[in-house]
């Protein structure tokens, strides 16, 4: 069996696969700015997009359970970590008001963010999953602020 050790920070090309996950983001954003008449498909496909982001974030913190505790999972954090799936899916539904749909998925967002910066402090993640969630959770936010006059007009 290897024994794996962890960073202090991630590589560089860490950072760039986290960063490329804001590439759909940028893409909806000049869609809906750019191109009036693919306004509703701009901001459908970004929903849609911070939706399975958030489950890709509790899906991760589901295996960091199972890695942690392989045998004896807490079903606590197991909830939890299945709860941003279940948001996701709340914010999609077409009965749903567009707006609440993307307030819901900054809540959940801001949530995991809080959650990973507290577990990387406690050692539940690596003490570097902090700064790089902050900082991805940052921009993703503000991508979404930028749709909200698309969602909103």
């Amino acid at each position: 069996m290897t024994n794996h050790t962890v960073p202090a920070m991630p590589s560089r090309a860490l950072w760039l696969i986290s960063a490329s996950g804001l590439i759909p983001f940028l893409v909806c954003l000049a869609v809906g700015y750019g191109v009036p008449t693919q306004r509703p498909v701009a901001t459908t496909v970004f929903l849609v997009y911070s939706a399975l982001t958030l489950t890709f974030l509790g899906g991760a913190r589901w295996g960091a359970e199972l890695v942690r505790a392989p045998q004896h999972p807490r079903l606590a954090r197991l909830s939890a970590a299945a709860a941003p799936s279940v948001v996701g899916l709340l914010a999609l539904l077409p009965q749903l008001d567009r707006r609440t749909g993307y307030a819901l998925l900054i809540a959940s967002s801001l949530t995991q963010l809080a959650w990973d910066v507290s577990a990387a402090k406690t050692g539940l993640l690596p003490a570097w999953t902090g700064r790089m969630r902050t900082v991805m959770t940052a921009l993703g936010t503000l991508c979404t602020l930028g749709m909200l006059p698309l969602v909103l007009g």
